[in-house]
């Protein structure tokens, strides 16, 4: 319940200080004029009435409702931008969780995917040191029994395993 309090006094002052901010730059405002002696001038007070040239710096925003009714009523110009829903603005956001969630996932993937093939590709690799280095070598029969493997069963089996090497090791 505390907590809800604090959010809510929270939310009260964040919105007083929004309107206390947007308050204060629609009614600040500079002006630039040439005096009588040709020197340029700034106030944030309209220059006297003798001042030659006369700019306005930073003008003063519209109030929402004549800046919407302007562009409006001539027809002509970009629209408006639309301001987004709260509802608008969270779908938003969960559209851009769930995408990166997706891409993170395709990541992982990926990177599951190759430390796979680089482990496929070391026991190759071993697997073909081991049939190159010579000496005798076994197998197991369809019986489960172990025999001695011959130079051409050796012979065949480095050419299948160079061609498993190749295969992972890309």
């Amino acid at each position: 319940m505390q907590r809800h309090l604090i959010g809510i006094i929270w939310l009260l002052l964040a919105m007083i200080g929004g309107a206390w901010l947007t308050s204060t730059s629609v009614i600040a405002q500079t002006y630039k004029w040439k005096d009588a002696d040709g020197k340029i001038q700034y106030s944030d007070q309209p220059p006297p009435a003798n001042a030659k040239e006369e700019t306005t710096v930073k003008p003063r925003k519209p109030a929402p409702a004549a800046a919407t009714a302007a562009p409006a009523a001539t027809g002509k110009g970009a629209p408006a931008t639309k301001t987004k829903t709260y509802v608008e603005q969270e779908a938003d956001f969960k559209k851009r969780q769930v995408e990166a969630a997706k891409r993170e996932d395709e990541e992982k993937k990926k990177a599951a995917e190759a430390a796979e093939k680089k482990q496929n590709c070391d026991k190759a690799r071993a697997q073909l040191k081991s049939l190159q280095a010579g000496g005798r070598v076994t197998q197991n029969n369809a019986r489960g029994e172990r025999e001695y493997m011959s130079d051409a069963q050796i012979a065949q089996a480095i050419e299948g395993q160079k061609k498993s090497v190749d295969s992972w090791c890309k």
